[in-house]
């Protein structure tokens, strides 16, 4: 009888804490004046699709913005997307300079819904087993880009776009972002 307790207390031991709900760590409205704009008129507004109403960085497409940032660990890329016009390709990807991945594309159409977006950023960050490739070490530029279908122009919003991590990784995060900063990291 006392090992099968054992067992079972240590089998409760092992198995990991539960997962909490991920938290914002990046809040893409609130650094928007950080973003490479192409063209520079994207801003920030007050968007509405489908009778909601959220804050966006709008503006014309084709276009892009992109971010330059170390991704914490663990870490997911959210927004909720809207094509006022006409219908808008959307990519999201990322680059550390030398290649650029293509993590997500889709469509919009107007008149829609917002679209919600959610891309694991998790594999650029966190420690990896290889004497060259440190991600937690790499400022990222996550790159935001609309493309217009047929050529024909539009406006996009990007409605509350974040990254978002567990409480633990934001806490690690923040500490390496300070870090990375004062080191004169790019």
């Amino acid at each position: 009888m006392r090992a099968i307790v054992s067992l079972l207390v240590l089998t409760a031991a092992c198995r990991g804490a539960p997962t909490a709900s991920p938290v914002s760590v990046v809040d893409f409205i609130k650094e928007a004046t950080w973003a490479e704009r192409r063209p520079p008129t994207y801003s920030v507004e007050n968007s509405t699709a489908g009778g909601t109403t959220l804050a966006a960085i709008a503006g014309p497409v084709p276009g892009r913005l992109t971010w330059t940032l170390p991704m914490p660990r663990g870490a997911r890329f959210r927004a909720r997307v809207a094509a006022m016009d006409a219908p808008v390709g959307i990519r999201i990807g990322i680059s550390d300079e030398r290649v650029y991945e293509r993590l997500f594309d889709t469509t919009i159409t107007p008149g829609a819904d917002w679209t919600a977006i959610d891309v694991d950023l998790g594999e650029y960050a966190g420690w990896k087993l290889s004497l060259f490739y440190r991600p937690d070490a790499v400022r990222w530029r996550l790159v935001l880009s609309a493309d217009a279908i047929g050529g024909v122009p539009a406006r996009i919003a990007w409605g509350t776009p974040e990254i978002v991590a567990g409480r633990t990784d934001v806490l690690e995060y923040n500490a390496r972002r300070v870090r990375l900063t004062r080191s004169g990291a790019p």
